[in-house]
Order: structure tokens, then sequence, then C-alpha cells
């Protein structure tokens, strides 16, 4: 779904851009559904014609446990990686010494 950026136009609408703009809804909502959560968005574009003016989250069952878990493995990750890290400059700076 891409969205283009149309300028605005000088003078009076033509007949078919009336049409056109009357029967787009002006009121409407969008319902996304992912693993750990259904999104509800409204839009009303009269009110804020650039995005929602409300958006509604609920997460379903177990998702505050798989959230907490991907946090946890997340932080392993990083802490792996700074050990790994100090593991190759502890070795790069002892290979130096050798020389």
């Amino acid at each position: 779904m891409s969205w283009q950026y149309e300028p605005k136009k000088r003078g009076r609408q033509s007949a078919n851009e009336v049409a056109e703009q009357e029967s787009k809804p002006t009121k409407f909502t969008r319902v996304y559904d992912d693993e750990l959560t259904v999104e509800t968005w409204k839009y009303d574009l009269k009110k804020n014609p650039n995005g929602p003016i409300e958006v509604d989250i609920k997460y379903k069952v177990g998702a505050e446990k798989e959230l907490k878990l991907r946090a946890k493995e997340a932080k392993q990750q990083k802490k792996i990686a700074r050990q790994m890290k100090k593991i190759e400059a502890n070795d790069r700076s002892k290979q130096h010494k050798l020389r």
C-alpha cells in the first residue's frame, strides 16, 4: 500500500473530481491482526486527512509472556555480542604484542 502526494490544484473542481470525492468514504476502520495483538485503526478524513484519529491495541492471551521472553532473549544476544567483541579485542592485542 503506497501513498503518493498529489499537489492541490488551483481553481474550480471538475464534476468528475467532485463525484470522486463524494464516493470515497470519510469514516472507516482497519483491523490488523498480528500474532500477539489485534489493532483497530479508526479514520475520519474530515477531522484528520493524514492519519488515524484513534488506534486501539488489544493483546491476545499469552502475549505479555511472549513479549517478556523476546525482550530477555534480545538482552542476552546483546550481552553475548559485547562479550565476543571483548574477546576479539583481547586476542588482537595479544597477537600485536607477539609481533
